[in-house]
């Protein structure tokens, strides 16, 4: 959904953050990343499409600092306002995309939720590519993926989005200097894939 249909739908970021909480295999794939993010306790990690907040609020206790990175300026407000009201002071937000994340400092670990899959549905492989490559530019140790991925049979045609395949996603990687050392199927169409370099 482009940011567009969100406000001509009223899709707010509280309304996101229900419908998250009410997913199931959101909350599989966000525990899996929240279990197995090879994050050490000085990393700096970086939360790329960090959205309302969800992952970068969690992380923060895991970590030195985290930086969310998002286009919608709507969305960055409420995640500070949850950070503020939880009295999280290590996660700082900011505007930030794929192709320009906005990070200046040197990153230990870079988190995607539910994020990377809309590169591709918007320009296909050649889109996805430049995404693992802006993310890539930031020389991360660990990059987790935690998606919409076909990881299943070929996706039946439907006009809602287009997922990447795990294949397509695992080539990527490596032409971009990384190893896949974890993948965790949660169902055909989603999961999370960990990666080093």
């Amino acid at each position: 959904m482009t940011n567009t249909e969100r406000d001509y739908q009223g899709y707010t970021p509280m309304d996101y953050d229900a419908d998250s909480e009410a997913d199931e295999v959101y909350q599989k794939c966000l525990a899996y990343l929240l279990t197995h993010a090879p994050i050490e306790r000085d990393d700096t990690v970086v939360d790329i499409g960090t959205g309302t907040g969800i992952v970068a609020l969690e992380l923060a206790s895991k970590c030195d600092h985290v930086l969310g990175r998002d286009i919608y300026d709507e969305w960055l407000r409420y995640a500070r306002e949850k950070a503020e009201q939880r009295s999280i002071e290590n996660v700082s937000f900011d505007h930030g995309s794929f192709r320009d994340p906005n990070v200046e400092e040197p990153v230990d670990v870079v988190v995607a939720s539910y994020a990377l899959y809309m590169a591709y549905d918007e320009g296909g492989e050649t889109e996805l590519r430049a995404a693992i490559d802006g993310l890539a530019a930031l020389n991360p140790r660990w990059l987790v993926v935690a998606d919409k991925i076909r990881f299943g049979p070929t996706q039946t045609p439907t006009d809602y989005e287009t997922l990447p395949s795990m294949g397509t996603i695992a080539t990527l990687l490596a032409d971009a200097g990384f190893t896949l050392t974890d993948v965790e199927i949660i169902t055909e169409s989603a999961g999370v894939l960990v990666a080093t370099r």
